[in-house]
């Protein structure tokens, strides 16, 4: 086993020093400047250094390292051999991902940090996401790791996941808010988007006869049944989409705060400055900013719109309450 590491160990300098050959002002490295200066071949014999030099440039060539050998190479002694790294076809193509791909990808990661998903995550499931989420997290905030991917079961996020790919109708119960009851809801599914750590389900509502989001978190009991009958028309953003339904429920606003400077970088990094002290904050989550401005007062004072800031004043008021 020790024989096995050594090997491997020398085997990963060697190909280090045929990468870093240009840095060393050569293109070709020999046998004496390998011996010299590659850890692994100092102190050997002259033969036992030319076999396990020999062995691991095969062995290197048998893994894809495409190593170059010459004679007489011109500026080597006559006779001498010398060994070039094929660099043109070493590098890797540059790797490009779909909207889909990039979601999944990003998605996966979080799940792979969480409790229950964790396990869910490594057994494989992206085979099945490859068509599934519609949204390239490359433009928009990403999916934290305290996030609604947190909480979420495997069971129902498998079950969506597997209704996505297959264009099927799922049926599911959602719960509006902690007080309500639970309803049973039919959609045609067309994809997850995330949105400022949530996830929101997106897809024709067959009950209200149009597109509609849920957030995932308030879902279980996930069930396929049957084929989708009203594909997402080409032209859709589901991000878009997602924004103007939030829009609408009083959930997205748009806020301006003075914050104290080099101070709240929270909220200041969700804005855009308009002068001196004051910030511009736009689309953000309702929740998010009362909570995170209760929490940076008084370095961050809501300015507008009015219903926030009586939402800040009374989150204060409750605490100050508890504190007493």
């Amino acid at each position: 086993m020790s024989d096995r590491k050594e090997d491997l160990e020398r085997q990963i300098n060697l190909t280090f020093a045929f990468l870093s050959a240009e840095s060393y002002s050569r293109k070709f490295l020999t046998r004496p400047w390998i011996r010299a200066n590659v850890s692994g071949y100092r102190n050997l014999s002259d033969d036992a250094f030319r076999k396990k030099l020999l062995r691991d440039l095969a062995a290197l060539r048998r893994v894809g390292v495409p190593i170059e050998q010459f004679t007489n190479a011109s500026g080597f002694a006559e006779g001498e051999q010398a060994y070039r790294l094929s660099s043109e076809s070493y590098e890797l193509q540059e790797v490009e991902f779909t909207p889909e791909e990039a979601a999944v990808l990003g998605m996966a990661g979080e799940m792979g940090q969480s409790q229950e998903l964790g396990a869910f995550a490594r057994s494989g499931w992206t085979k099945l996401a490859a068509g599934g989420a519609q949204r390239d997290l490359s433009s928009s905030a990403s999916v934290t790791n305290a996030g609604d991917l947190r909480t979420l079961s495997a069971k129902n996020f498998d079950a969506i996941l597997k209704a996505r790919h297959r264009g099927q109708r799922i049926s599911f119960s959602y719960e509006p808010s902690r007080t309500s009851e639970k309803v049973i809801r039919t959609m045609d599914l067309w994809g997850l988007v995330p949105e400022r750590d949530r996830i929101y389900l997106v897809g024709f509502d067959i009950d209200r006869n149009a597109p509609r989001c849920f957030r995932v978190i308030r879902i279980t009991d996930v069930t396929a049944v049957g084929p989708a009958s009203h594909p997402m028309p080409a032209d859709t953003n589901l991000q878009e989409l997602v924004r103007q339904q939030l829009r609408r429920r009083s959930e997205l606003v748009d806020a301006t705060l003075r914050i104290t400077p080099g101070r709240a970088v929270e909220l200041s990094a969700a804005g855009t400055h308009q002068e001196q002290d004051l910030w511009l904050l736009k689309d953000v989550d309702r929740s998010w900013l009362v909570r995170t401005a209760a929490a940076h007062a008084p370095e961050a004072i809501v300015i507008e719109p009015q219903e926030v800031i009586d939402q800040v004043i009374e989150l204060l008021k409750a605490a100050r309450g508890q504190e007493v």
